[in-house]
């Protein structure tokens, strides 16, 4: 096989498997490093050792760097705080070597080490099954080499997103609660003006709220439903499927593949399937704009089964019901993010929804992990937190041989046209990403809000900055040093403003000027008791905000304060005056435990804004028992919120809410609000919110 390599470390070798792009170790019986071969033009390269550097090593020729013909050049250098990583930047397209002598360390060495690395201005293709095994075979010999210092490795689950203020004022329907308008984020409950689509376990509701009757249902057995979307008469259906097998020994050897399911419902009680298309693995984000839909998901093969020594495919599987029948991506379209240390691949898929039926499914495929997506009308950008396997050491009790690397964030973007897709740019973020609120394009800027460090303990050191990057995601504004010792809870960019809630025992609302994108500058801070951690735009100088009200008090052995959350809290900013924010109205619902939804997804939010009515389904408790659940509809102005329609069933006895009677999203049509709950609809009328009827669902 090809790309077989000899390292020399110490004087010791070891025979390493390794792709050109992929990742390498180097390992003597005392000095281990971890390094990925291979970094964008403007990434960060980290080189990672068992051993402690000293803090003076940069100097006097103890760690150096030569390009491919031996000569020393210059580089930005640094150690990181853990003192065992070395960090290099601002290196241009070549290949170089870092020289780290033995007098570097602080304990005594045999040697140093040498760690070659490449820099790339483009992406890396795969070209034969050689490389791609090779590139696994790495991975694989990196968990060994973890395992063997009795370090376990853990799967790492990625989670899944200009403001918007929903549905415009003359709607005659609810509509997606979506981040960027004219951005479809599909829904589990979705309405076209007459019917209501609905999920409930692996069932597909198609409600008629003309006749008040159930028309169809659409059932897919063994299969799990997640998103809905409308297009035109037809109806996209995303579900996850479990495939394959499991080994002779029971262990799942199987894969998730996401489907998306065309359905023509012209007639609505006779829905018919269309067409079926899928990608393998679980789904980060869905998005539908100017009628292409596109999916990003995250899969992992069953690399590990080449332990074993059995045969592995490891392309992820495409399904198109066209064939019937599955295929694998080709090798010519799977590339590598540079710097990746991931056994992930990233599939991203785009078909053209006015040509459903033999419209091809354009998909690009990577290996490298993405966990979350912000989508505009021009690109695709995707997170990757930056990982990096700790070297064994006695003096780390860890269960993982990973751990976020300084909370940094790879950021790709990928150009949207039509259903051509292509990786443009990348960088690395200094910090971590919350969620796609946490990131807005605007006017060709893209503006990311990041935290860095780690806010809990009587030692917290975070920090919350601000990014700005052009089209190129060159860096060219910054804000730091926000809240320090926070972290930032929720964020919403509104044109030119941003706005960013952090907490640790108050909540700071900081109101942010961002209109010229090379010196974004604080305008004003709030700080109230409580925090929100979703922010929603009332109009162009009020913001609502949901989130806990809290309450501090001072542990009595540590001395410390320890903050708890107590009631669901309604606040609303106004931030007319920039430099002097206000809550002008809040609302404490329930006590601890009582929780929404909306708190942690977007899209419960209700929006009726010609009513000024805003609502989400809830569960209610006081002092930890539990009171009832069912849904609230709030009266929002600029003057104040006012409770206006409650539909909260309250308990009879039961401790907990029951699965069947809880309300999971609200919508309108017409001059009727619609709760929908997992065992029937019910109808009621949009001004005095009297109840008209209801649909059981079965």
């Amino acid at each position: 096989m090809n790309n077989m390599g000899k390292w020399y470390v110490g004087g010791v070798i070891s025979f390493i498997l390794v792709a050109a792009f992929a990742i390498v170790y180097f390992v003597n019986p005392q000095l281990q490093v971890y390094a990925t071969s291979t970094v964008f033009e403007n990434q960060t390269f980290y080189a990672k050792f068992n051993e402690s550097l000293k803090k003076d090593s940069l100097k006097n020729n103890m760690i150096y760097i030569e390009d491919a013909d031996g000569n020393k050049i210059k580089a930005t250098l640094s150690i990181n705080q853990d003192g065992k990583t070395l960090v290099v930047d601002d290196l241009p397209k070549g290949t170089y070597t870092i020289h780290v002598t033995e007098k570097a360390f602080k304990k005594n060495v045999k040697s140093g080490a040498a760690v070659p690395f490449s820099v790339v201005d483009e992406l890396e293709a795969i070209t034969s099954i050689d490389d791609l095994k090779a590139y696994f075979e790495a991975i694989i010999n990196e968990e060994q080499v973890f395992v063997s210092n009795d370090m376990k490795a853990t799967e790492e689950s990625a989670n899944s997103d200009s403001a918007t203020s929903g549905a415009s004022d003359t709607a005659s329907h609810s509509e997606t609660n979506n981040q960027v308008e004219g951005i479809e984020e599909g829904d589990i409950a979705v309405t076209d003006g007459q019917y209501i689509y609905s999920l409930r376990d692996d069932t597909v509701f198609i409600t008629d709220t003309a006749k008040m009757k159930v028309a169809s249902k659409i059932e897919l057995k063994d299969k799990y439903p997640s998103k809905l979307l409308i297009h035109d008469n037809k109806l996209i259906v995303l579900y996850d499927q479990y495939m394959g097998p499991t080994t002779e020994d029971h262990r799942y050897a199987g894969t998730v593949m996401t489907r998306i399911a065309i359905y023509d419902v012209a007639n609505h009680e006779k829905p018919t399937l269309i067409r079926e298309v899928g990608q393998e693995g679980y789904q980060v984000g869905v998005r539908e704009y100017d009628d292409i839909l596109y999916v990003v998901t995250n899969t992992v093969p069953n690399y590990w089964l080449m332990r074993e020594g059995e045969e592995v495919e490891l392309r992820p599987q495409l399904f198109d019901s066209k064939d019937e029948a599955l295929t694998h991506v080709a090798i010519d379209k799977i590339s590598i993010f540079p710097g990746s240390n991931e056994a992930n691949y990233t599939i991203i898929s785009a078909i053209d929804l006015n040509e459903y039926e033999t419209a091809e499914m354009k998909v690009e495929t990577y290996l490298g992990a993405g966990s979350g997506i912000y989508m505009s009308t021009e690109a695709i950008y995707m997170t990757a937190p930056v990982y990096m396997p700790l070297a064994a050491s006695t003096d780390l009790a860890m269960n993982s041989a990973m751990l976020v690397m300084n909370n940094n964030t790879e950021l790709y973007k990928f150009a949207v046209d039509g259903t051509n897709i292509e990786m443009t740019a990348r960088t690395t973020i200094e910090g971590s990403v919350l969620n796609q609120f946490s990131m807005d394009e605007y006017e060709g800027y893209l503006r990311v809000a990041t935290t860095t460090g780690n806010a809990w303990g009587s030692e917290g050191d975070s920090n919350n900055n601000l990014m700005i990057y052009d089209e190129n995601l060159n860096e060219v504004g910054k804000l730091t040093d926000l809240a320090r010792g926070e972290r930032i809870y929720s964020a919403r960019f509104m044109g030119e403003k941003a706005y960013i809630v952090t907490f640790r025992e108050t909540d700071p609302l900081f109101v942010i000027d961002v209109a010229d994108p090379k010196n974004p500058t604080v305008l004003g801070e709030l700080k109230i008791p409580g925090f929100s951690n979703y922010l929603h735009p009332l109009d162009e100088s009020h913001l609502i905000g949901i989130g806990y009200d809290t309450k501090v008090e001072i542990d009595s052995y540590s001395k410390q304060p320890i903050v708890y959350t107590m009631g669901m809290k309604i606040s609303l900013f106004d931030v007319t005056d920039v430099d002097n924010p206000i809550e002008v109205d809040n609302e404490i619902i329930g006590g601890r435990g009582t929780y929404s939804d909306v708190q942690h997804d977007h899209k419960a939010l209700y929006r009726d804004q010609a009513n000024g009515h805003y609502g989400f389904p809830i569960s209610i408790y006081d002092e930890e028992k539990y009171v009832g659940s069912g849904a609230l509809v709030y009266h929002i102005t600029p003057k104040g919120i006012e409770l206006a329609g409650d539909f909260v069933k309250k308990a009879q006895g039961e401790q907990y809410e029951e699965w069947e009677t809880m309300v999971r999203r609200l919508l309108y049509i017409d001059n009727t609000l619609y709760t929908i709950a997992n065992h029937e609809i019910t109808a009621y009328n949009k001004q005095n919110f009297n109840k008209q009827g209801s649909i059981v669902l079965k």
